[in-house]
């Protein structure tokens, strides 16, 4: 109890004076004695508990600065006289060494060499009484020889009645790693947005510009600090506005990445092509707070795209043509069928093709010398072509004085009109034949026929349908065609 001490001697002290005052007369100094004797049993008793109040205490203490040793999240240690007296199980797990292993050890067989210097000089400040030491990094290596980064706090204490140093440790090491991987990073990133030829940028939601790497100089002409808060829209080819425009409205629900080609203006009014991937930076919440985008100039790949086009244009027009007269050739005229014949019979429309001949070419040829016969083909074939007036209409040589129409859209009686058209238009040319009353000038005999497609023809069906129309033709007349007589394929 709080008051034990002063309430015992109080109390043997009145019993004291009680028992005098049987044996002696009660007078004045006999009570003053009496009170005197009390008060002095008094300041014992309350000496007495002041004692074991303070005892207590320090009893309460220890019991609490060894359970904050035993029990503390960090690892600690405690130094004294030279040697490891206290080490708790976070430390033991840290070195990986039991209690017993570490309890008598110096802590220098733990801290590296070249941080001894700095242990010893903390030792010898906490033994001269200085308390605000800080924190201090160093080195520490378990008996598996592995290296640990460490950050520890040190105080002075007073252990088992002994003045020693409690050491808090905190172990750094995953710490320190990651900061030097996040050092080398930006290092990194540093050394590529500075010294890359792309154009790396990262633009804010709205589409501004918040950093650009200094390769815009090279790339745009302008200084990269000179478009930091400028939009990236004014900058674009207007036709193409659209398109980034919608890339961006995407980028903010959904989109994650994106690639694609485009044109922007550089500081001389000029543009240029631009290959863009881009890739947005969102937070934990999906929400857009940016994108970063890499831009490499493309325009001499462009350059070269459009000109290998230009040439793969040119040669597949060369191969389709036909070198002596100038129109598609048999081939271009093969691929041409399949995609009408096709077309026609998706759509249940008539198809008709006609069949053309060069009434008794060898002839001709062999007077007027050839010569004259390639100039006839090619006068004849563009005559043909000049005939025909829309556009899915197709005329190509056939083989040697041969020629073929192919009229998609296009029934009977259309196929006879033109038929008859292409004969007189080649009458008009009046090219002189061979001297006589009977063949005065070049003619053609024309064969042709009408199909609509179905599943129980094919495209050669209507060809061989046109070319018997002109070998009856050539039979009967030179420079006939029988408008008689038309074939229907169900």
């Amino acid at each position: 109890m709080k008051y034990t001490g002063r309430i015992t001697l109080l109390i043997i002290s009145a019993m004291v004076s009680f028992i005098e005052s049987f044996s002696e007369k009660t007078n004045l100094w006999s009570i003053l004695e009496a009170c005197a004797f009390a008060a002095i049993a008094f300041l014992l008793g309350w000496i007495y508990d002041k004692a074991i109040y303070y005892k207590n205490k320090a009893e309460l203490s220890e019991t609490k600065l060894w359970d904050f040793l035993e029990y503390s999240p960090e690892p600690i240690i405690v130094y004294q006289e030279e040697r490891i007296v206290f080490a708790n199980k976070k430390f033991e797990d840290l070195v990986q060494a039991s209690s017993s292993e570490i309890i008598g050890k110096s802590i220098f067989h733990y801290v590296l060499p070249e941080f001894h210097p700095i242990v010893n000089k903390r030792l010898q400040e906490l033994i001269l009484g200085k308390r605000n030491l800080g924190r201090v990094e160093l080195k520490i290596h378990t008996p598996e020889n592995h290296v640990l980064d460490v950050e520890i706090a040190s105080s002075s204490i007073v252990y088992n009645n002994k003045p020693a140093v409690e050491v808090f440790i905190r172990d750094v090491t995953n710490r320190n790693r990651l900061e030097e991987e996040l050092r080398k990073n930006e290092e990194l990133y540093r050394f590529i947005t500075e010294n890359t030829t792309d154009l790396i940028s990262y633009l804010n939601p709205d589409g501004t510009y918040k950093y650009l790497s200094p390769s815009s100089l090279e790339l745009l002409g302008y200084h990269h600090e000179d478009l930091v808060g400028r939009n990236l829209y004014e900058y674009l080819y207007p036709e193409e506005m659209e398109k980034v425009t919608s890339l961006v409205l995407k980028a903010d629900c959904d989109l994650d990445f994106a690639s694609f080609s485009h044109r922007v203006r550089k500081k001389d009014g000029s543009f240029i092509w631009v290959e863009t991937n881009a890739r947005t930076i969102r937070n934990t919440t999906r929400k857009l707070e940016g994108i970063v985008a890499v831009s490499r100039d493309i325009s001499e790949r462009i350059e070269k795209e459009k000109k290998l086009q230009e040439t793969n244009m040119m040669l597949k027009f060369i191969s389709n043509t036909d070198g002596l007269t100038g129109i598609p050739n048999r081939r271009y005229f093969d691929e041409r069928l399949q995609e009408e014949w096709k077309r026609t019979k998706r759509n249940k429309i008539p198809f008709s093709v006609i069949m053309i001949d060069i009434d008794y070419f060898k002839k001709y040829n062999d007077f007027n010398g050839h010569q004259a016969g390639d100039d006839c083909l090619r006068r004849v074939a563009a005559t043909l072509k000049d005939t025909l007036k829309r556009p899915g209409d197709f005329a190509a040589r056939y083989g040697g004085e041969e020629f073929v129409i192919l009229l998609p859209d296009t029934d009977e009686p259309g196929a006879a009109h033109v038929a008859a058209r292409l004969q007189e238009n080649v009458r008009i040319l009046n090219m002189p034949y061979i001297p006589t009353e009977q063949e005065p000038t070049v003619s053609i005999s024309i064969g042709f026929a009408t199909i609509i497609p179905n599943e129980k023809v094919k495209p050669e069906d209507l060809i061989k349908l046109a070319d018997d129309k002109l070998y009856h033709a050539k039979e009967s007349r030179m420079n006939q065609f029988p408008f008689n007589q038309l074939f229907h394929l169900a």
